[in-house]
């Protein structure tokens, strides 16, 4: 059971708009503590910005409330991008946006009319 559908006639959604700080990250390159970020911590990875940095996408850090209310799919999604950051390190980006490509496809078909804090953000500064 999966709130906030997206609208199909809603635009699709690009990196840049779904998670303005990891984009900017791959951009410039990667630092060592956004590889730790991206290893071990799914809140301020890129799926949890995604999320809007809450832990919702884990169910709260609880599993019974994945399905609930996170995503078990954005939940692999991070997984796969930190054992990438773990193999690749620093170098990692060329190699993430094959799985950041299908993360954002899933997150437009499937979480597209959640309105992130990170989003609303960007709507405010306009």
């Amino acid at each position: 059971m999966q709130r906030n559908k997206p609208n199909d006639e809603e635009p699709l959604l690009s990196l840049e708009q779904v998670c303005p700080t990891w984009s900017r990250k791959l951009r410039i390159g990667l630092n060592d503590q956004d590889v730790r970020t991206l290893v071990y911590d799914s809140k301020y990875c890129i799926v949890g910005e995604a999320w809007g940095y809450n832990g919702r996408q884990a169910g709260y850090y609880i599993a019974p409330l994945i399905p609930l209310v996170g995503c078990l799919k954005c939940v692999k999604f991070g997984r796969e991008m930190g054992k990438i950051a773990k193999v690749h390190g620093r170098s990692c980006a060329s190699d993430l946006h094959p799985v950041i490509n299908n993360f954002i496809d899933h997150w437009n078909k499937k979480h597209r009319g959640i309105r992130t804090r990170s989003m609303v953000q960007q709507i405010e500064l306009l």
